[in-house]
């Protein structure tokens, strides 16, 4: 039997271990930590608010949290063995190319601080619909027409599941409101 292949087996190209605790795993465990508490911050602080504006949060809760709960036990999984199963497109584990992965990770902070920005400067209505489009058209690369057409079915989700449903209390928007006084 030749020693080298078991010296290298569960080890990259570079000859480090892919199993254990990796600066990768210990970024994302940090994400999770945070997004995990301003879920927690937000559920206790919207006994605080009024009515109709906690509905808000607590909808945005009950939907994340399971989508946490999965991420968590994948990347506890993922520690134990070697592989790099993702449920989500914002994983930390650098694969081939380094560098594309690093990028890859830089365009998706800087379009959710886009998106953020957006929502506060034009407000939900507008931001959420033209940030779905965005998303869509450049990097699922789908075309004008169903970016188009995913963009307004997020508009008819804000208008008529939060605006006339839910009746959600929105910000005013600071460019909007320097338009339309």
């Amino acid at each position: 039997m030749d020693e080298s292949k078991d010296m290298n087996a569960g080890k990259d190209p570079e000859g480090t271990s892919r199993r254990g605790f990796s600066l990768e795993v210990v970024g994302e465990i940090t994400l999770l930590a945070i997004v995990g508490s301003l879920f927690v911050y937000m559920f206790i602080e919207s006994f605080s608010w009024p009515e109709g504006s906690a509905l808000m949060p607590r909808i945005a809760i009950g939907l994340g949290t399971p989508f946490w709960i999965a991420r968590l036990i994948v990347l506890i999984r993922s520690t134990r063995e070697t592989s790099s199963e993702m449920i989500m497109d914002l994983g930390f584990r650098t694969g081939e190319d380094p560098g594309a992965e690093r990028m890859r990770f830089a365009r998706i902070c800087f379009y959710i601080l886009g998106l953020y920005a957006a929502i506060w400067l034009v407000g939900f209505h507008i931001a959420i619909p033209l940030g779905v489009f965005f998303y869509v058209l450049v990097y699922g690369r789908a075309g004008w027409i169903w970016s188009t057409v995913l963009g307004l079915i997020f508009l008819a989700l804000i208008v008529l599941v939060y605006d006339r449903f839910l009746n959600a209390t929105w910000h005013d928007p600071p460019l909007l409101r320097l338009f339309w006084g």
